[in-house]
């Protein structure tokens, strides 16, 4: 960049400025003025980069993969390695960042690849997070695996690709200056650290902590690294809680989501949540979370404004501790099959909206867990929008599967996203229910070789395929073949649209003027088919 400092082909003079160690400087001057060759850094960030365009949906197969990077000052190193692709596809794949066809060449994003593009953590933080995390975890065990996150590596070194393991000792080094003061913090976080002052993770995870108890650090490097800490703890913590949504884990997932929550706040779960008000004095908040006569939380709000205000202390405390977000659940069950239950969810937000404190909308998370708390069996996002819709009543219908033997309930919460202790829950009791229904049918899945399409078909309508998939061959008998009612349901690129097509050609045989109707969700996607 410093050879096109000015505007090149307009300037013949520009200027530069290079902050750096005094080490250093020989080699930034020998790059300008012995025009040493500069290789492109792109190479040790390429997986990461390809697998959030596979995302994007920009690159959808290796070939485009290839165009995408001739866009990039890599391009003419990759003309040398012509597998730079196939590689950096093959380590997404091991990491089970993507699905790779290698015979067609084609990508598919997964969960995990959609995690680490949306939150930008790298491929081996996410294959760290995915070996550690698991169904029962501490807190304490969440903070450790917080630190051994790919980001607090000191410099970047280049990772085998067959192994998404990860060396200790590249991680954020502990300088000896700083041994003392960490000694000092390691006697004053309140979550214990099995790791010696002397190891990296150890401080990382002491950092940390000591950035949520608003600690005061002494050493300038130590605020530096403090701060880089927590400017990653926030989407490091978001993505760990997605990975455990996403592996329908409750445990951990409570825990990190309270531990994003936390590190927003700067605060622990154990303090009051008053804390999160500002302007509330710190003798307030010490006589909240040390006298008796300060009563349980969830009875603040039995309480009316000049009682609140009363017993806070300050006078209009009373209608500050009404704005926080409360919400008032009811819950209908219905079976609908043996192994299918229908919830029927009333949700009225209870507290006054201030866009001051709550700006323009407040976010909530429906989790439902089986009896023991261990897994969940649905989640989604609830969001109330402004103070016109805080008192009206939102209704959510969820589907969530039964198992035998019969549970005697499941538990629903409604959590935000952004507030400590906001939180409601209540149980499904499945007692008075009666789930002696039939059980469904469903077809099994024969053993059938791949079927090939016929002349006649590819001279109609499928003249770009010339054999069918598993799905395909196995409802195509019943769909070309017969004129019965038939439910196809199958995951998302398995070409169901093919299995409609059978319905098409079958009716279009007949030769008798007969019509079909097609929907679909866009205007695009019509046009498409008419061309079709």
């Amino acid at each position: 960049m410093l050879g096109r400092a000015g505007q090149p082909q307009y300037d013949t003079y520009g200027e530069g400025i290079i902050i750096t160690n005094h080490s250093n400087l020989q080699y930034y001057l020998s790059l300008m003025n012995q025009q040493l060759p500069i290789e492109s850094q792109f190479i040790s960030k390429l997986a990461d980069n390809l697998n959030a365009e596979i995302v994007f949906g920009t690159v959808r197969n290796r070939d485009e993969a290839v165009q995408w990077l001739g866009y990039t000052y890599l391009y003419p190193d990759s003309q040398k390695h012509a597998d730079v692709i196939h590689s950096a596809v093959a380590l997404l794949e091991k990491c089970h960042h993507i699905k790779y066809e290698r015979s067609s060449g084609q990508f598919q994003s997964s969960e995990l690849g959609r995690i680490a593009s949306h939150y930008y953590v790298t491929h081996n933080s996410m294959a760290t997070y995915k070996q550690h995390l698991w169904l029962i975890m501490s807190t304490l065990e969440l903070f450790r695996v917080f630190a051994l996150s790919n980001k607090f590596k000191l410099l970047p070194v280049s990772i085998p690709q067959n192994s998404c393991q990860i060396n200790l000792q590249e991680y954020l080094k502990v300088r000896q200056e700083e041994k003392l003061e960490l000694a000092k913090l390691l006697e004053r976080v309140p979550t214990s650290v099995k790791e010696s002052v002397d190891e990296p993770t150890a401080k990382i995870n002491v950092l940390l902590q000591a950035y949520i108890s608003q600690l005061k650090l002494e050493g300038f490097a130590l605020v530096a690294d403090t701060v880089f800490v927590q400017q990653s703890a926030g989407h490091i913590l978001h993505a760990m809680f997605e990975i455990c949504l996403k592996r329908g884990w409750a445990m951990p997932a409570w825990a990190c989501l309270a531990l994003c929550k936390m590190v927003e706040r700067r605060m622990w779960g154990s303090m009051t949540p008053l804390c999160q008000f500002k302007g509330v004095s710190q003798e307030v908040i010490q006589k909240a979370e040390g006298s008796k006569q300060f009563p349980a939380w969830y009875r603040y709000f039995d309480l009316d404004p000049p009682e609140l205000g009363e017993l806070i202390g300050i006078p209009n405390a009373g209608r500050l501790v009404h704005n926080f977000p409360k919400l008032q659940l009811q819950v209908q069950v219905q079976p609908i099959t043996r192994f299918l239950l229908r919830i029927d969810l009333s949700i009225v937000p209870d507290f006054r909206w201030d866009e001051k404190i709550h700006g323009g909308a407040e976010t909530f998370f429906i989790i439902i867990e089986d009896i023991d708390g261990e897994i969940i069996l649905f989640h989604d996002t609830f969001i109330v929008l402004c103070q016109r819709y805080t008192e009206d009543e939102h209704n959510v219908t969820i589907t969530v599967p039964i198992f035998e033997p019969v549970p005697p309930d499941y538990y629903i919460s409604v959590v935000s996203d952004q507030w400590l202790h906001a939180e409601t829950r209540l149980s499904t009791s499945f007692s008075q229910k009666s789930f002696h229904l039939r059980r469904p049918s469903s077809s099994c899945n024969l053993c059938l070789s791949p079927r090939y399409t016929t002349r006649n078909m590819r001279r109609s309508y499928l003249n770009t395929i010339q054999t069918f998939n598993k799905i395909q061959t196995q409802v195509f008998q019943a769909l070309y073949s017969s004129d019965k009612n038939v439910f196809v349901g199958a995951p998302t690129g398995s070409s169901k649209t093919i299995c409609a097509k059978f319905a098409l050609l079958k009716s279009w045989n007949k030769r008798d003027n007969s019509r079909a109707d097609c929907v679909e969700p866009y205007q695009e996607i019509v046009d498409q088919r008419v061309t079709e």
